[in-house]
């Protein structure tokens, strides 16, 4: 080595742990500055939020309007849901628990028997239809945009004044019917208007149960002698001052009751006239002829009965006296087995399928259905005969729901559901959540 040249010193094992030391006092330095500059950052930037948003309410309002689904390119804002979700799981919610009420005060009393029941089944579907609330109010909100999609194609609009005329029907405030003027009376027209009988949408009224225990009497008729009874005086219509009153307590009670602000309680009702209006519109398209078979059959339990059946039929033996005979069809027995005329969707389709199958006069082999085993005779079918009352109002009052059954699997209706768990608001999870740890309440 030359003479002056220093030799490298060696860190002593002590220098080593302190020289560690320090090097991870420098990296919590550094590491607790980058998180103190984050949050003066994130309040610097919630101050520029509320300068020019609105502050935290305007940040989440932002976040509950991103969709949670979208129907042809148009969102569903996740508010939306949780507003119907939230009305709708309180609503069931008080329902439920004034059925519950309404059981404990029945009791075991056996001449309310029937009662009891029905509360019951009552209850059961309320909770059911509790529990399915969250995916349930999805499609449903759903379907009303298909019904809104439709109705704007078709031209249907509710008015501002239709939506104040439902509120006036629910409050109980009847508008005074103007004089009429005289004048030259109008060319009457003919004009046909179906009989309907519409399925509409649920609105916001919920529907209340009774609470009291009900006691059966039997009235007892007393004959008087003398003059005509008083007649019972008209009640006082309610004055528009009144309707007023009663109308803003109603929106003050369904907001501190369920959450739900006026605008959104008139857009319930909106969609609950499109509804009812494109079910209008729907079932006067509806064909009043169809093709229809007039047919009779023989029901029987098992398959085995129905080959004897069949080998009596062969043999010549008289359909209508068999089935007088044999039948299990209490409503076709007496009449030989006569079912009468019907079109397509009126027999389970097992039946329905046999049945088309058939010319006049031809028999089927054995049909299981969840009825039994039949054999059917055709008597007559009609390509286009017209359609009895009954089976026309049917298919007029199912024309929606069949609409929109068909709207919803319509690939060309695009639909993207964008649901998640954590969408559902705290108050409805509370709500659930007593139902899914403990029995029905009874």
């Amino acid at each position: 080595m030359p003479k002056g040249e220093k030799r490298a010193r060696q860190e002593t094992r002590k220098q080593q742990i302190r020289r560690a030391h320090e090097a991870r006092q420098e990296r919590i330095l550094f590491l607790s500055l980058g998180a103190v500059a984050l949050v003066v950052l994130i309040i610097l930037g919630l101050g520029v939020l509320s300068a020019n948003y609105g502050g935290l309410d305007t940040f989440w309002a932002i976040q509950t309007n991103q969709p949670i689904a979208l129907v042809n390119g148009q969102p569903i804002s996740i508010r939306e849901y949780q507003t119907w979700v939230r009305y709708r799981a309180l609503t069931l919610n008080a329902q439920i628990q004034q059925t519950s009420l309404g059981l404990q005060q029945i009791g075991n009393d056996p001449t309310l028997a029937f009662l009891k029941a029905s509360y019951e089944q009552q209850l059961q579907q309320l909770v059911l239809e509790l529990v399915s609330l969250p995916s349930e109010m999805l499609e449903s909100l759903i379907e009303d945009e298909l019904v809104r999609q439709e109705a704007k194609r078709r031209n249907i609009t509710v008015s501002a004044d239709e939506i104040e005329e439902e509120i006036e029907k629910y409050v109980g405030y009847y508008r005074p019917t103007p004089t009429p003027t005289a004048g030259p009376s109008p060319t009457p027209t003919k004009t046909s208007t179906p009989t309907l009988t519409p399925t509409p949408a649920p609105t916001y009224t919920p529907t209340p149960s009774p609470t009291g225990t009900l006691t059966p009497t039997t009235p007892t008729a007393t004959p008087t002698l003398g003059p005509t009874a008083t007649p019972m005086p008209t009640p006082t219509l309610m004055t528009y001052q009144s309707y007023l009153g009663e109308r803003a307590k109603l929106f003050q009670d369904i907001a501190k009751n369920t959450q739900t602000s006026e605008n959104d309680i008139r857009r319930m009702i909106e969609v609950s006239l499109l509804r009812r209006k494109l079910q209008q519109a729907l079932a006067a398209e509806v064909p009043t002829t169809a093709e229809q078979v007039h047919a009779r059959h023989i029901l029987v339990k098992t398959y085995e009965d129905a080959l004897k059946v069949q080998e009596r039929l062969q043999k010549g033996e008289d359909f209508a006296k068999l089935a007088q005979e044999l039948s299990e069809d209490p409503g076709s027995k007496e009449k030989g087995g006569d079912l009468g005329w019907f079109a397509r969707g009126a027999m389970v389709k097992e039946f329905e399928d046999a049945a088309f199958a058939l010319q006049p006069n031809q028999i089927s082999a054995p049909i299981t259905t969840t009825y039994g085993v039949h054999i059917i005779q055709v008597l007559e079918r009609e390509q286009n005969r017209e359609l009895d009352a009954f089976t026309l109002t049917s298919a007029q009052s199912r024309v929606l729901n069949d609409w929109l059954q068909k709207a919803t699997r319509d690939p060309n209706n695009r639909i993207e559901r964008l649901y998640q768990q954590a969408y559902v608001p705290a108050e409805v999870k509370k709500i659930l959540a007593q139902f899914e740890t403990k029995p029905v309440p009874r």
